[in-house]
Parts: structure tokens; sequence; C-alpha cells
């Protein structure tokens, strides 16, 4: 495992795609909260479960997809170009690899989630103090809003590795996470008593959101969302094992 774990961190350290994936995260981030502060009326930010409720949002939101997005990639770019063989071959039990792509994995998500956090809270913060506006976020809501978003991207991250590990096609496999993320569980927000229980809205009950449609209990969101992930993982460990190497 350890040198599977070395060889992962090699791959991870050696390409540009994570610094650049933060890097367009951070400008992302930074651009959409800083347009919900300028874009909202002073009424639409003027209490504290406002405020939390738009960083959370667009945190979560946005670090959970890039997340998820650098997850899957991680197994499906070298399915893509056809280095998981030698991976393969180096270490023919399949699950170890998946094992140890899955810690790195987590380690990827944990930064995602603390760019999107840490970008948001900082510019957000920054973007209502130029406004005019009070903030009336607490050190507390910043607090669990930075832990919460690096746990939830961690997890969130696995989850997206999984689907990769399932599906294998780089593009089908994005445009699953995209599509789940961005359109179906918003679909689902018309229904709050089944939304509460999808994976981003796990992640934002994580973070401190409190809106209609997500859990108010943290633990038992995390509990749900690690679930998710061991089942998720498993599946990729298994399909992994059986599926051919193109």
């Amino acid at each position: 495992m350890r040198r599977q774990l070395r060889s992962e961190f090699a791959k991870l350290t050696t390409t540009r795609t994570l610094a650049g994936v933060l890097a367009a995260l951070v400008g992302l981030a930074a651009l959409a909260v800083a347009l919900h502060a300028y874009g909202l009326s002073t009424s639409q930010l003027a209490t504290r479960s406002d405020q939390r409720g738009i960083f959370v949002d667009v945190a979560v939101n946005l670090g959970a997809l890039f997340a998820a997005l650098l997850g899957a990639l991680s197994i499906t770019s070298e399915i893509r170009t056809g280095t998981i063989r030698p991976t393969f071959l180096a270490t023919p039990r399949r699950k170890t690899v998946v094992q140890a792509k899955a810690v790195l994995v987590f380690a990827t998500g944990v930064l995602t989630g603390l760019a999107a956090t840490g970008t948001v809270a900082g510019a957000g913060t920054l973007a209502l103090d130029l406004r005019g506006i009070s903030v009336q976020l607490t050190v507390g809501d910043y607090v669990r809003l930075l832990s919460g978003g690096v746990l939830g991207g961690g997890l969130v991250a696995v989850i997206g590795l999984a689907v990769g590990a399932v599906i294998r096609g780089q593009i089908s496999s994005l445009v699953t996470l995209f599509t789940w993320l961005l359109f179906v569980e918003n679909l689902l927000s018309d229904l709050p008593k089944a939304h509460r229980f999808v994976p981003g809205a796990l992640a934002q009950a994580l973070a401190g959101g409190d809106r209609d449609g997500v859990l108010h209990t943290p633990a038992t969101a995390a509990l749900i969302l690690a679930a998710y992930t061991v089942v998720m993982l498993a599946a990729a460990s298994l399909a992994t094992s059986r599926g051919d190497v193109a």
C-alpha cells in the first residue's frame, strides 16, 4: 500500500491538473460570491441567516462539484490514456490501487473544500464590508463553514472517484456528475424531505446550511455522507476488479 500511495502522490503532484482546477475554483468562487453580495438587495443580505446561506450555497456547491470532478479524473484520465495498464501490472491487486487512489483523492477533496470555503469566506466578507453591509456571521459560523467544507469536499471527491471507476468513460463520468450535482439535486429541492439526503445537501449541512431541504444535525449528515462514500467505494473496487483493461 505504501508503494502505491507514493505512486499516486507522484501522479498527483507531477501534473498541472490539480493546480489548474484549484485556480479555476478560486476565481469562480470569488466571482460568484461577489455577484451575490453586490447583486442582491440589502434586505436579502441583512441577517446572519441570509449571509450564512449565501456563503454555504456558493462555497459548498462549487467545492463539491470541483472535488467530485477531480475524483473522477484521477482514474478516468488513466483509463483514457492507457496508463492504468502499467499501474495494474505493477500492483495486480486492483483493490489496493483503488484504496490508494481514495486516500489521495480524499486529501485532494479536502484541499478543494478548503479553497472553496476559504475563498468565499474571505471574498464574501470583503464584498459585504465594501458595500457597507454589516457582517453578522460569528467565528463559529466561519469555523463550521471551513471545517464542513473540508470534510464534505473530501467525501464527495471519493464518491467522484467511485463514479469514474464504475462508469470508466471520462466524458460520461463528468457529465453524470455535472447532471446530478447541478440539475438533479436542484430539481429535488422541491421535495425537501428527499433532498436533505442527497450528497450535496448533506455537504451543505456539514458547513452550516439551515434552509429547508438540509439536515440540521451535522453529525447525522456526516454519517450518511460517509456511508454513501463507503458503499460507492465498494462498488468501485468491485467494478475495477472485474472489468477488463482496454
